[in-house]
């Protein structure tokens, strides 16, 4: 007997006792909690936390912290501390649904507990980061801001990626990060290895040209990261991208902040109505985003 039908067998034997189906279930939600998500790609992006129910959901600034020159003999001037309610997160929900009938479920065709669970756990990864990816990628157009958009209208260009990497650090404290598909990303690599001095004439740095022979990748330009946003595919037949790939965005620090509000809430039901019956598993949570310095964000659009 292969090693995939003693799976599938012992799957059968899990999902025909209800109680068994009870421990898949707790067994995908415990897996999927997606706070580890929020704290690794896309912290390198936005200030991201994981809340829990009865933590504030208002962004507070607190002013009224001065430092005066001490003259001696004076009596210093105190200043007031104030704290303002600045934004409220306005939650939305993610949802992830499977469905499987009775006799799916007890044959072992829909696959191993390890397969369904780590299919939930992509699609949730997926769409937070989609998520934030396109709200960045969408803050300004060509329409509403000339000066924290530029259209390339081909291939990235160094000047064009400098002269966004420039005017983010003018607006922030600084570049974080430049962000894209890696198909918008590559073209990077072309000119990533070589500085001008004078303008004219470019000279090549080995260690980078090493770098990109070797991986075919280079991990910063202009002393900025790169932070690939991997393709995604809905399902393998009818194949559509999920992540843009006409859009690079320069990120600077401190322009927003993203959170997962509460852990990882789990339904599961059978609806007895049909023959066979049919096995729902539902997951949801709660997440919020707010960019509250759009200026520290600047896209190119129009790649080709």
């Amino acid at each position: 007997m292969t090693d995939e039908r003693k799976v599938q067998e012992a799957l059968a034997s899990m999902m025909k006792n209800p109680s068994e189906r009870d421990a898949l279930a707790s067994i995908i939600v415990e897996y999927v909690q997606p706070n580890h998500l929020a704290t690794d790609f896309i912290s390198g992006l936005l200030r991201a936390r994981s809340l829990q129910p009865g933590d504030a959901l208002v962004k507070k600034v607190r002013k009224g912290i001065e430092v005066r020159t001490l003259v001696p003999g004076a009596i210093h001037l105190a200043q007031e501390i104030t704290v303002s309610e600045r934004l409220n997160y306005i939650l939305d929900g993610a949802d992830v649904k499977v469905t499987f009938n009775a006799w799916e479920i007890e044959s072992g065709e829909i696959g191993s507990v390890q397969e369904i669970r780590n299919e939930m756990a992509r699609k949730l990864n997926d769409f937070y980061i989609n998520k934030v990816y396109s709200a960045l990628s969408t803050v300004w157009t060509a329409v509403n801001t000339a000066n924290n958009y530029a259209a390339v209208g081909g291939s990235v260009t160094a000047l064009a990626l400098e002269t966004a990497i420039n005017r983010i650090n003018q607006t922030t404290s600084g570049a974080k990060a430049i962000v894209g598909s890696r198909a918008a990303l590559t073209p990077i690599t072309k000119f990533a290895a070589y500085w001008s001095r004078d303008n004219t004439n470019f000279d090549a740095s080995q260690t980078r040209l090493d770098q990109i022979l070797k991986s075919g990748w280079i991990g910063e330009y202009y002393g900025v990261p790169l932070r690939v946003v991997e393709q995604t595919y809905d399902n393998p037949e009818d194949y559509n991208k999920q992540v843009p790939e006409d859009k690079i965005v320069v990120i600077g620090e401190n322009v927003g902040d993203f959170i997962t509000y509460g852990d990882v809430k789990s339904k599961q039901w059978t609806d007895m109505n049909p023959t066979p019956p049919q096995w729902f598993l539902e997951i949801y949570q709660q997440f919020g985003m707010i960019i509250d310095n759009a200026m520290g964000i600047y896209v190119l659009g129009n790649l080709s």
